[in-house]
């Protein structure tokens, strides 16, 4: 008997919408499906917690991921057998750049490739970019609601606490990164821009800023400022959907 295509998402392709909402925590899951008509639950195994919805009478849905490249990757391969073609990451960051602060939103361009699951699927020479039509329409959406937003290329690794192993060759990494304008650090776009670019998928991604950077080097962390900026990124990827369905509806 062949394997179950969505062994670990456990949703089947009726109950998803082809327009998706990513998050890690999938305590979010129901911050996001708040802003669908008629969200309902349709699949809740492992991290994959799952619901759907409608935006404009389009089927959309939110899932969970849980942390890291892997789990990202997993999400992904198993939502594109069920025929999902748009995918979002709403997510938390670290900023690299000092002008950024607590919850503003980051929409990422494209990804610095330092984990281990993307170089299972391609060599690092492989950009992991957003698709250009979704980033365009979330560059929109930040707009129509006056969040305060960046765009440019984010930085993706697999080691949340890694630092502590080596701290001076972490911190000339990030100098390098920060020099080269990078602009925050978290651990799953880049999987989600090479395995949906892969899949043919079009995907985008949303990033709230979490710890801003102080000028002592220290971090700044969390906080309402940047559950504010959290609830924002969820509207500006919620909107972004509803521009990229009138989009299509209008073709």
């Amino acid at each position: 008997m062949a394997e179950d295509p969505r062994y670990h998402i456990k949703v089947e392709p009726e109950d998803l919408g082809k327009y998706v909402i990513v998050v890690g925590d999938r305590g979010r899951v129901p911050r996001v499906a708040k802003y669908l008509e008629n969200a309902e639950k349709v699949g809740d195994n492992r991290e994959y917690l799952t619901y759907t919805g409608t935006i404009k009478g389009e089927k959309v849905s939110v899932m969970s991921t849980g942390m890291g490249a892997p789990a990202m990757a997993i999400g992904i391969e198993e939502l594109a057998t069920a025929g999902v073609h748009t995918v979002i990451r709403v997510g938390t960051s670290g900023a690299i750049q000092r002008h950024l602060k607590l919850g503003d939103s980051v929409i990422a361009t494209g990804a610095v490739r330092r984990d281990g699951t993307t170089l299972q699927y391609l060599p690092p020479e492989y950009p992991a970019v957003a698709d250009f039509e979704l980033t365009h329409a979330l560059v929109e959406a930040a707009k129509a609601l006056n969040a305060p937003y960046h765009v440019g290329i984010i930085y993706s690794t697999d080691s949340y606490y890694g630092r502590l192993f080596d701290e001076e060759s972490h911190a000339k990494y990030f100098s390098l990164m920060a020099k080269a304008g990078v602009l925050v650090v978290e651990m799953e776009v880049g999987a989600l821009y090479v395995v949906g670019s892969i899949k043919g998928m079009r995907v985008g991604s949303v990033l709230t800023v979490r710890e801003e950077l102080a000028d002592s080097g220290e971090y700044i962390q969390a906080g309402q400022a940047y559950e504010e900026g959290l609830e924002r990124s969820i509207r500006i990827a919620v909107e972004a959907i509803r521009i990229m369905i009138e989009r299509s509806k209008n073709l």
